[in-house]
């Protein structure tokens, strides 16, 4: 019988590799556009490069399903937020809040397609 969960599982990597690349996109609005206080900062080049690997996290989760990736993409996701936070950007925060929730997606479909008993 085939997985009915798989979608959902890669409807959080999806979710999670779309919020983050978002995410990278208003870190370069920060780091290209004058008068937003971080311009050209290296910060506001960490987040972006933040972003990217929580976005190759994501991909990686979907591909491999390996637990090991959904936690190394939850640390990059808390990471990168912290410095987003310093850096007062807050739609990078709800984007990453967004891609939090992804993971959680992937996790929930994941844990459901263990759980499941096949007649």
């Amino acid at each position: 019988m085939a997985n009915r969960f798989s979608g959902r599982r890669r409807l959080g990597s999806s979710v999670t590799a779309i919020a983050a690349l978002s995410a990278a996109l208003f870190a370069f609005y920060l780091y290209v556009t004058p008068l937003t206080g971080v311009t050209g900062t290296s910060g506001a080049l960490l987040v972006m490069a933040g972003c990217f690997l929580v976005a190759l996290g994501g991909l990686f989760m979907a591909v491999t399903g390996h637990k090991s990736w959904r936690w190394l993409t939850v640390l990059g996701v808390l990471g990168t937020a912290l410095a987003a936070f310093f850096l007062h950007g807050w739609w990078i925060l709800l984007l990453l809040a967004v891609a939090l929730a992804g993971i959680a997606l992937d996790a929930a479909g994941a844990g459901m397609a263990r759980t499941e008993v096949t007649p």
